[in-house]
């Protein structure tokens, strides 16, 4: 069983470097997901994903005694910041480095801000039913929310999937872009996006409900 956050926040500021470790472990999936998706494709040709995730995870622990914060949130939003500060690094010295050849400047997409939204509307709030399914999956549904954040639950339920579909479905569902807008970013169509996310959302449906006729129900309102 899983230590809860707070504990192991706790124990991490107690000294505790195994409960640093296990913090950072839980965060991993998340961590992945927020640099993945910040790098961008053409950073992205440059840079080893697995590199850039570890490198944020080095930094997690030696800026860990910084960090005031007392709850997950706050966790969670210092990690993205923290990841965000990196990204921007990279994208600086990859700029420098394109330049000096002669090239053009290597572009860095910034960390979506979900407090912005998606603005078009589109999905129809299939990103909160998304989060409510991955609440109802918790051993607890009435304290989720308040247990673990919910783009933490959604960062380790896309683990497994293919590379684009759990893209797909975080920016979607937790960076809140719209369809069309992920196909620009991705150099494919909407309709292409759709389908890619259908799968991705049966495939995180089928892991949660478990084995057919299980407890747990969702629908997505949305035709595959």
């Amino acid at each position: 069983m899983v230590a809860a956050p707070l504990d192991l926040m706790a124990k991490a500021r107690a000294g505790e470097a195994d409960a640093l470790g296990e913090l950072c472990a839980l965060y991993r999936n998340y961590l992945r997901m927020v640099v993945r998706t910040g790098l961008g494709p053409k950073l992205r040709e440059r840079v080893e994903l697995s590199d850039v995730v570890q490198e944020a995870l080095v930094e997690v622990v030696r800026q860990f005694p910084q960090f005031t914060g007392q709850s997950e949130a706050a966790l969670v939003g210092w990690l993205r910041r923290l990841v965000g500060q990196k990204l921007a690094d990279l994208g600086r010295y990859h700029s420098r480095v394109k330049r000096s050849s002669g090239g053009t400047p290597v572009p860095l997409d910034a960390p979506y801000d979900p407090a912005g939204g998606r603005g078009d509307g589109e999905g129809g709030g299939a990103g909160g039913r998304l989060l409510d399914m991955l609440a109802l999956s918790q051993t607890s549904p009435s304290e989720a929310a308040s247990r673990r954040e919910l783009v933490v639950l959604l960062a380790d339920a896309l683990a497994d999937l293919p590379d684009t579909e759990a893209e797909v479905l975080w920016l979607h569902h937790a960076e809140g872009l719209s369809f069309e807008s992920i196909g620009e970013r991705m150099g494919v169509t909407r309709k292409s996006i759709r389908g890619i996310w259908a799968r991705g959302l049966k495939a995180v449906k089928r892991t949660l409900e478990g084995p057919p006729g299980g407890l747990l129900r969702y629908d997505d309102g949305a035709t595959p």
